[in-house]
């Protein structure tokens, strides 16, 4: 399994110490009904995701915009609840299951290989070092056989680097600046930031996990001393929180190995390949064809595979067997109802429609091997978690205060929403005043960013960190509910 297939926002879990659903009581900013808003929330929803130009500052007000907007949608979730309207359907359901599901990972991930790590004084004090260090190198990369044979064979020429790659290649050499804290290789981090180097020094031919190699030139390097007492403090979390990734990287995979031991699964590859070719067209379609089949932003183009994606497959397909799971045999129909909350997540982005295929195989691989790790997380009631419970509250509140817009108004749109919805909102706050509560002291506190930003994560199937900014009300008032106190 590929490295960065573990890779995730350790900030997003961080907060994940306790082993059961106990709410963090101090960081409760306020509740709504049976619905509580935390400051990470606060946080993650303001800066996560694109605010609407009426809250995009910094500004006091703004604040308040905010927090009235995710007041709002949560009380608009409340109000379509009470309706008794069925408004989660099953591609809903598929989603938020699956959203949880997710949750749930990143949980295990951190109980079982990032909180284990352990660093020791003299990594921080190495990697300390090495940490305000930049390598300019130069790189390119090439196939394996023949080529391999020949770049080699200049090496022990004695042919200068840059003469061996203008040789083979019309352009000019590709050039990159190299940081430890940068998602690098392990070879080429151990050998950049572990051993002794000079300038003018060549690394490799290095093989990847593609097969592919790639040669290296350091051209030179520079050192950034950490002066303050701030810059200094930052480096040393930096640090420490890069190591507890990477060491629980390597935690998590011997976990995984233990979590699929005696797992087996076959593939029917009679069937597996005109499968794979019979989706692989729709796959490799244009770029303005699939951004306008895939408009949902919850969405991802390019890195995974959904069920939408498979919709031409002849329904002859469904009673075909494509693999057995343990001798347990899965028919295509059985595959695509669990993709329903598992979209398969590629692990080469960029392929030919000669590779598809097999990175369709390794797909289906890796989304049983979740499969396996979901079961694990549900064994340890990690669904039972605050993090996960709270995760998954907050999607689907999301998906029913949008559905429950649409009632009191289909034509708004995500133009005018805010100002369509405003004098709905200022109803609901009245109608549910006295069960409103606000920590206010701790508002006060939370200080937030006026730079756009849309976070999303690597290599797991549903990469947008957070929903759309709940864009309900332009009410910078904060003249309803009451005062949430903690002490």
């Amino acid at each position: 399994m590929p490295l960065k297939r573990f890779f995730l926002f350790i900030f997003l879990i961080s907060a994940c110490t306790n082993d059961d659903a106990q709410q963090p009581i101090n960081d409760i900013l306020a509740k709504v009904g049976d619905r509580i808003i935390t400051s990470k929330d606060f946080l993650q929803r303001a800066e996560y995701t694109i605010r609407p130009i009426y809250c995009k500052g910094d500004l006091y007000q703004h604040k308040k915009i905010i927090l009235n907007n995710l007041i709002a949608e949560k009380l608009l979730a409340l109000e379509i609840e009470k309706s008794g309207l069925e408004t989660i359907n099953v591609g809903a359901a598929a989603f938020l299951k699956g959203r949880k599901e997710q949750s749930m990972r990143q949980l295990l991930y951190f109980k079982e290989g990032y909180s284990k790590s352990v660093i020791y004084d003299k990594e921080k004090t190495h990697y300390f070092k090495m940490a305000g260090r930049v390598y300019d190198i130069s790189h390119f990369s090439f196939p394996s056989g023949a080529f391999l044979d020949s770049i080699n064979s200049a090496l022990k020429a004695n042919i200068p680097f840059e003469d061996i790659y203008t040789s083979n290649f019309d352009d000019n050499i590709p050039t990159r600046s190299v940081k430890w804290q940068d998602p690098n290789h392990p070879i080429i981090d151990d050998i950049l930031f572990n051993q002794p180097v000079s300038k003018n020094q060549i690394i490799g031919p290095l093989m990847m996990d593609d097969g592919s190699y790639i040669i290296a030139k350091i051209n030179g390097w520079t050192d950034q001393m950490a002066m303050t007492d701030k810059a200094i403090q930052e480096r040393s979390t930096d640090v420490i929180n890069t190591l507890k990734e990477r060491k629980g990287i390597e935690l998590y995979k011997k976990f995984i190995a233990e979590v699929m031991k005696g797992q087996e699964i076959k593939f029917n590859l009679e069937v597996l390949v005109p499968y794979a070719d019979a989706i692989s067209e729709r796959y490799f379609r244009s770029k303005e064809e699939k951004e306008s089949a895939i408009s949902n932003a919850l969405f991802n183009s390019g890195e995974f595979l959904t069920l939408e994606d498979i919709k031409p497959v002849s329904d002859d397909f469904s009673n075909l067997p494509l693999f057995s799971l343990n001798g347990k045999e899965w028919k295509i129909r059985d595959f695509e109802k669990q993709i329903m909350s598992h979209p398969l997540v590629f692990r080469k982005k960029k392929m030919n429609a000669a590779e598809f295929s097999e990175q369709f195989r390794l797909a289906i691989i890796d989304f049983i091997q979740d499969k396996f790790l979901t079961e694990k997380a549900y064994s340890m009631s990690l669904d039972k978690s605050f993090e996960v419970t709270q995760s998954a509250s907050i999607w689907k509140d999301s998906f029913l205060a949008y559905q429950s817009s649409l009632l009191f108004d289909q034509s708004a749109t995500s133009d005018n929403r805010h100002i369509k919805m405003k004098p709905i909102i200022d109803k609901l706050q009245d109608e549910y005043d006295n069960s409103i509560f606000i920590n206010t002291d701790l508002f006060e506190k939370i200080k937030i960013s006026k730079v756009d930003m849309f976070v999303t994560q690597n290599n797991v199937p549903y990469p947008v960190v957070v929903p759309n900014f709940p864009s309900y009300t332009d009410d910078s008032y904060l003249n309803y509910g009451s005062k949430l106190d903690m002490d």
